[in-house]
């Protein structure tokens, strides 16, 4: 365990002192190789490379792309104003239809941080409008946007599909069913918790509604496009990397179709698209080289073996693997954390008997929740950004969305078919 405390010890000085992710986990690797006399610079760079050589990783760009031109399409307006139809007259309508919105949305864009954005530029301003506290308002939107990596297509879930070599189709299956319990819980505390503003947002919100025909028609084609990507990927049309192709292709023609994608904007649209992209492959590149120094450690065996002669009770053994990655999503990005912990505690959960694809949903979530929570929670630092409130503030919002996602991390420890009935069903395992 000597060569774990010193590549964790490395890397955590590293981001204390505020050097980016990707240099703090490759420095704290060289650190643990040159103690070893195994240090190359060949090798850093060769299993650099080698992380980011994979095909099923071109899944990422092609969703990341696939998001973005459907928000530039307006589709992110027509599945807001669906969502409004459907649940804005309910109290606390607004913040209803952010949480409606962010599980529509997530269908398409599959980030949390993405569906933080897309969702919350648009609804945070009109929440605000109605008296809604801004913090509330934002606080709604950042813990809405962690059904965005759960519900398919979901970025996270490829990650781990390709580390652990689980059908990424499979995982997809998985998380349909925690992304909705995860919109119900939400907008369960939201009805409770919510309280009656003025007058004049009910009846706003009951003058804006369309008609039910008109409004759905334009929502329809963002509300097919999970139902396709899984679809194909269940029936064999085409694998994870060609759906996200695919969901490329329909976006660039439903947003020309609707006439608001300007071919003009399409150098800015894949110029963003590059950026995210370089940003995720980074870390996933570094993140696979601490994969391959745990291995040559033998750290992922060592811990196997401590948590078997430890550890006697399955439920035992994924509260503390939960407490573990919650800890780890405080300061990690949950791609890398993701990519970093795969190789760790996929042979502590194969000996314990757990499923696989089970265990990466729940690993999904649990490091999605990472991205509301300080010092490194991007979507709480972008719903603040856009409603002008405090990082100080946005802690004490969040806290209760924080418990409700807790509760579903519990209910599905509990109750793992909530996961994989439907995996079971469609896939006959």
């Amino acid at each position: 365990m000597t060569a774990l405390a010193i590549l964790a010890g490395t890397f955590f000085v590293l981001l204390l002192l505020g050097v980016p992710i990707f240099f703090a986990l490759i420095a704290a690797c060289i650190v643990l190789l040159t103690s070893d006399g195994l240090m190359s610079a060949q090798l850093v760079l060769q299993r650099v490379y080698a992380g980011i050589d994979s095909f099923p990783l071109l899944a990422i760009p092609f969703f990341l792309l696939a998001g973005k031109l459907m928000e530039a399409g307006g589709i992110t307006r027509r599945l807001i104003d669906f969502a409004f139809y459907l649940v804005g007259w309910i109290r606390g309508g607004l913040a209803h239809v952010a949480v409606l919105a962010a599980t529509m949305f997530a269908g398409v864009s599959g980030s949390s941080v993405a569906d933080t954005a897309a969702i919350g530029s648009t609804i945070i301003p009109r929440m605000k409008d109605r008296n809604y506290d801004p913090a509330y308002a934002a606080s709604v939107v950042a813990a809405s946007g962690v059904i965005g990596s759960t519900i398919p297509p979901s970025i996270p879930l490829v990650l781990y599909g390709v580390m652990s070599g689980v059908s990424i189709g499979g995982l997809f299956l998985g998380g349909i069913v925690p992304g909705i319990l995860m919109c119900l819980g939400l907008m369960g505390y939201i009805y409770f918790s919510s309280k009656p503003v003025a007058k004049r947002e009910v009846e706003s919100e009951t003058s804006e509604r369309q008609g039910f025909a008109r409004v759905f028609l334009q929502s329809l084609p963002a509300l097919l496009l999970p139902g396709i990507i899984v679809g194909g990927i269940r029936t064999g049309a085409f694998s994870a990397t060609e759906a996200a192709a695919v969901a490329v292709a329909y976006a660039f023609v439903i947003g020309i179709a609707y006439r608001e994608l300007r071919i003009a904007n399409l150098p800015d649209i894949l110029f963003r698209t590059a950026r995210d992209t370089t940003l995720v492959m980074a870390i996933v590149g570094a993140a696979s080289l601490v994969g391959y120094v745990l291995t040559i450690e033998q750290i992922p065996s060592a811990i196997a073996g401590w948590f078997s002669e430890n550890v006697s009770s399955v439920l035992v053994l994924l509260l503390l693997i939960n407490l573990l990655l919650l800890v780890a999503g405080c300061f990690l990005d949950g791609g890398s954390a993701i990519i970093v912990f795969t190789p760790v505690l996929l042979p502590v959960i194969k000996a314990f008997g757990i499923d696989p694809l089970f265990f990466g949903v729940l690993m999904s979530i649990n490091l999605m929740i990472g991205t509301i929570t300080p010092p490194v929670g991007l979507s709480l630092y972008v719903a603040g950004g856009i409603a002008g409130v405090k990082i100080g503030r946005m802690m004490t919002a969040i806290l209760p969305f924080l418990c409700v996602h807790l509760a579903l991390l519990c209910l599905l420890m509990l109750f793992p078919q909530l996961v994989t009935t439907i995996p079971d069903l469609i896939y006959n395992r």
